[in-house]
């Protein structure tokens, strides 16, 4: 479990003093329990990863803890929060109203916990869709979500190959973020497919994006 009780120290846009456990208990009362295990779960994958990409661990945990705490939200009020908060919405955003828990939860912790730090809100917002481009923070919680113990391992085992697979560009790094976030999109664009779900153009452009990304350091070494 993360360390709960590290504190922000001098962070732009973070609150001074706030804590991750001050995050998780804001969070818990607006969420199912077995929404919260995840959070919980989602926090503990996103710590580990963090440690080992070297990526900061307090908004990781902040943005994990914080991250589906309007995930419970009926589509249709989630869509009057967005136009309230002055997001511009898509015709498929007015259609799945659910694809807007992320950026109307950062909209939301950015009023009521006064937290303005981007890379916080941006993965907080990002963790569904994913953006073009993601800050290190905003890859961590988007990989966190998808690998959480309750996922099954088939989706999952893919992931976890490619986010320790070698960083052709740098070896000494221990986790691949790009290479997972590439695998964890072609995965997502297939259960889209198969199930016959509709496809948001933004998971389209953010696969096309990692696969660009990939495939350029890829070529760069050989």
């Amino acid at each position: 479990m993360p360390k709960t009780k590290e504190k922000a120290k001098k962070i732009p846009g973070i609150p001074s003093g706030i804590t991750l456990e001050e995050a998780r208990a804001w969070t818990q009362p607006r969420v199912s329990k077995k929404r919260f295990d995840h959070i919980c779960g989602v926090a503990q994958v996103g710590d580990m990863i963090a440690k080992k990409a070297g990526v900061n661990r307090l908004l990781v945990g902040l943005a994990c803890y914080l991250h589906d705490c309007c995930k419970e939200v009926k589509d249709k009020e989630l869509i009057e929060r967005a136009l309230a908060f002055g997001l511009e919405l898509s015709a498929i955003d007015r259609i799945n109203g659910h694809l807007l828990h992320g950026p109307v939860a950062a909209m939301t912790i950015k009023q009521e916990l006064k937290i303005s730090n981007k890379e916080v809100l941006a993965a907080i917002s990002e963790h569904t869709l994913g953006n073009v481009p993601m800050c290190e923070v905003s890859k961590v919680v988007f990989l966190a979500d998808c690998l959480e113990e309750s996922r099954p391992k088939d989706f999952t085992d893919p992931i976890w190959q490619g986010l320790f697979s070698t960083v052709a560009d740098d070896p000494n790094k221990k986790v691949n973020l790009d290479k997972a976030m590439l695998i964890a999109c072609d995965l997502s664009l297939s259960n889209l497919i198969d199930v016959g779900k509709p496809i948001h153009p933004k998971t389209v452009d953010v696969r096309n994006h990692f696969l660009g990304i990939v495939r350029t350091v890829e070529k760069s070494i050989n």
